[in-house]
């Protein structure tokens, strides 16, 4: 009968119900039709683990305690150079990973038709799987954890032995670091050697504090970055003493500070102050000696970033003028929260 609907018997293993109506026809699949696939899960981040640097121990190799200090400190550079470039980022590409996973469910899978009830729960509860497996506590950075509990490790191991051969924190000053005692000789042709042994004295003292600075300038600024509190006699910079070791430590490296006098290390420690309380890339601070003409500097942010604790750390250029001569040392600046200082870590 045209124009009437007709039922079909069913062919077996088919499933199918074929309807006629006015000479057109539907056909209907029902569980034999085809599941349209789920999206793959992003590619997880990896973290390069076979370049963490294995040199904490290179130190021991070397005899005398400041060369020993030299080799600490080149060590400790190259542990936080492969966690700012290393560690860092590969926590961040993880956070993201986590992002991309969520948007995944919820954007391809969570509420689309094409998929079933059942499917879409099963994937979420996969998804779900594989987010926890990427948090900080989770399976998946059992590697990372495992490299961040070595770089503390090393850090506090080299921080303890920078000490041990310099005399900081503690420790008495090696004997073979203590520069030796300047002897009062006369001058040959004065009987009396009066008049003359100040000027002596006082030309032995500078020159004794010219070595000082020269040596910390070919050690490099690594040891600003951990002269931090440490006195500067502890550190072969005699002449500069309790000022490094008090307020100014915390923000000026050794190889500037031992090149000025207290008011100058004073002025210079307010511009990086100054600088850090900008928190902008391509802020500078500069500063003029109130002592000393064509003694001058600055304080620079090269780099900003947010560590995955919380901790806001600032990449710094210092610049040093002195007689004509330039010094430029970079430090690291860290603070754990908003409203306090921020210091040198490395």
């Amino acid at each position: 009968m045209r124009g009437a609907w007709r039922r079909f018997s069913t062919f077996a293993g088919t499933g199918a119900l074929l309807l006629a109506s006015s000479g057109f026809a539907l056909a209907w699949q029902g569980s034999t039709a085809a599941k349209p696939p789920l999206p793959a899960f992003p590619a997880r981040p990896q973290l390069d683990t076979a370049s963490y640097p294995d040199c904490r121990e290179a130190y021991q190799k070397i005899a005398a305690p400041f060369d020993k200090a030299t080799a600490i400190n080149r060590c400790t550079v190259a542990i936080d150079t492969y966690y700012a470039q290393k560690m860092l980022p590969y926590r961040e590409a993880m956070i993201a990973y986590q992002n991309r996973l969520s948007a995944l469910y919820s954007e391809k899978v969570g509420g689309q038709m094409r998929y079933s009830a059942e499917t879409q729960a099963d994937f979420y509860q996969r998804i779900m799987a594989e987010h926890a497996a990427s948090d900080p506590e989770g399976e998946n950075l059992a590697a990372y954890r495992g490299i961040e509990a070595r770089y503390q490790t090393d850090r506090a191991y080299l921080a303890d032995r920078f000490c041990f051969n310099t005399g900081c924190n503690g420790y008495p000053v090696p004997a073979s670091a203590v520069p030796a005692p300047v002897t009062e000789q006369a001058v040959v042709g004065d009987s009396s050697g009066k008049g003359k042994k100040d000027d002596k004295r006082k030309q032995a003292d500078a020159d004794g504090g010219k070595k000082t600075c020269k040596k910390a300038r070919k050690r490099g600024g690594a040891i600003g970055g951990l002269i931090g509190s440490v006195a500067g006699s502890a550190a072969g910079l005699d002449g500069v003493g309790t000022a490094i070791s008090g307020l100014f430590g915390a923000v000026l490296v050794g190889e500037i500070a031992c090149q000025l006098d207290e008011k100058e290390q004073k002025v210079a420690a307010e511009a990086t102050i100054a600088v850090t309380q900008k928190e902008a890339v391509g802020a500078t601070a500069e500063w003029k000696s109130p002592t000393r003409e064509g003694v001058s500097g600055s304080s620079t942010i090269t780099a900003l970033n947010t560590e995955p604790n919380g901790s806001k750390c600032l990449a710094i250029t210092d610049i040093a003028i002195v007689e004509g001569e330039e010094t430029r040392v970079s430090k690291r600046m860290c603070r754990k929260k908003a409203g306090e200082p921020y210091s040198i870590m490395a």
